[in-house]
């Protein structure tokens, strides 16, 4: 594999303007996200609805970038000229690498294409039965549409076509950075809950707490998922001092891990007069059975 597909899926619902600016931060990120865990790339881009990582460690580039926010799914992939004889090489190779790897004899397999950019000569429709075509009659294997085993999947853009077949899913979200700073009250699982889910939204966290050592292990958890955000846990004397760390970053709110129950209204009327800023309580409204699936999937 020589590539990394990204997609992402909130970005693109934005204006022109505003989704090119929303694609820098993005790239920006998983920049900073290979940086930071030693992934050699050659080049991360942008081009019709698609973030292009070019890496010969495209494997260990997906594992890594799956933690990025903004990034709803990926797939390690083959970047290769777009003509119809080496797409149907390297689609057989990876078939025959998938089936290897999962240890099956006459697999059923699908092919799904999508021709992003027009140039190439045959429609999506077309290309999917060619390269299946192609697949029937140089291995022992057999097509099904809906309960395939591996699934080949191409996408044509300008000249190059990308093969995969691998889709891994991502958190989805907006990139880190989008939306502001606010500060992040660390001080037990519920709290980080709630930081993450902030990081999610695009919001560059400065984490506070007021001691423990369980809290530093809170923060190195979620921290994993911190790309594109340059604070790192600050520890203070009281809610208080808070006020102070709002003012010199410029934080827009404070987050808290507050959930609906017996004296939960009158802490925030408290947090009303302690703060400059407004107070934000994610998972306030959210059901228990989504806050317990993202702690397991994070995990905390």
């Amino acid at each position: 594999m020589n590539t990394v597909v990204v997609r992402y899926g909130e970005i693109g619902t934005k204006s022109r303007q505003t989704r090119r600016w929303f694609e820098r931060i993005l790239i920006n990120n998983i920049r900073e996200a290979l940086v930071s865990e030693d992934i050699e790339y050659k080049e991360v881009f942008s081009k019709h609805g698609r973030v292009i990582v070019r890496t010969n460690k495209a494997v260990e580039a997906s594992n890594v970038l799956v933690r990025v926010f903004g990034i709803v799914s990926l797939s390690p992939a083959m970047e290769v000229e777009a003509s119809l004889e080496k797409v149907n090489k390297t689609a057989l190779k990876l078939f025959r690498k998938k089936a290897r790897e999962l240890g099956i004899k006459n697999p059923k397999f699908r092919v799904t294409a999508r021709r992003i950019t027009k140039e190439f000569p045959l429609n999506s429709l077309e290309l999917q039965a060619k390269v299946g075509e192609y697949i029937l009659e140089n291995e022992e294997c057999e097509v099904d549409l809906y309960n395939y085993d591996i699934e080949v999947g191409i996408e044509i853009m300008e000249g190059r076509a990308y093969i995969f077949t691998e889709k891994i899913k991502g958190w989805g979200g907006l990139p880190i950075g989008t939306q502001g700073k606010m500060v992040g009250i660390l001080e037990d699982r519920k709290s980080a809950l709630a930081i993450f889910l902030m990081m999610k939204r695009g919001v560059e966290v400065i984490p506070v707490y007021m001691g423990g050592e369980d809290v530093k292990e809170l923060w190195l958890r979620i921290k994993k998922f911190a790309y594109g955000s340059k604070g790192d846990l600050i520890k203070v004397e009281s809610l208080e001092k808070i006020n102070k760390i709002i003012k010199d970053f410029g934080a827009k709110g404070v987050i808290k891990g507050l959930q609906l129950g017996k004296g939960a209204e009158e802490e925030i009327k408290k947090d009303k007069g302690t703060f400059i800023v407004p107070v934000y309580y994610p998972l306030i409204a959210l059901p228990q059975e989504y806050i317990e699936d993202v702690a397991k999937r994070i995990p905390l």
